[in-house]
């Protein structure tokens, strides 16, 4: 019983930590990412309660907001590419997962400003 359990132990070492940590850190960085694209987009379409600086425009300061969420966005879809460009996976795959990305992203936007709304 022992040795299945090393052995186990070794697999998991080997193939799944590295994976299951790269997955869970890349999907929180795609929800920092939207978390700021959807604040920016929220203080840029509506008149916050807060004022910011007083001299700046809220839309100005939003879209900022915005352009600093989509940069990170685009440098972990980057990183992203470049960590399944080093593996043996097929093409398919790869442009099959880029459209999630950019699916999930979107759709995670939509539902954060939603939820903002209510």
């Amino acid at each position: 019983m022992g040795n299945v359990k090393q052995r186990w132990h070794e697999l998991y070492d080997a193939h799944v930590a590295g994976a299951v940590s790269g997955l869970f850190g890349h999907v929180e960085r795609i929800i920092v990412g939207t978390l700021i694209v959807s604040a920016g987009a929220h203080v840029s379409s509506n008149e916050p309660a807060i004022v910011l600086f007083g001299y700046l425009r809220h839309s100005l300061v939003g879209r900022g907001v915005e352009l600093f969420g989509i940069a990170l966005l685009v440098l972990n879809f980057i990183d992203g590419l470049y960590k399944l460009s080093k593996l043996d996976w097929h093409a398919a795959f790869q442009i099959a997962m880029t459209f999630c990305y950019f699916a999930l992203s979107v759709r995670l936007i939509q539902l954060i400003l939603a939820f903002r709304t209510e």
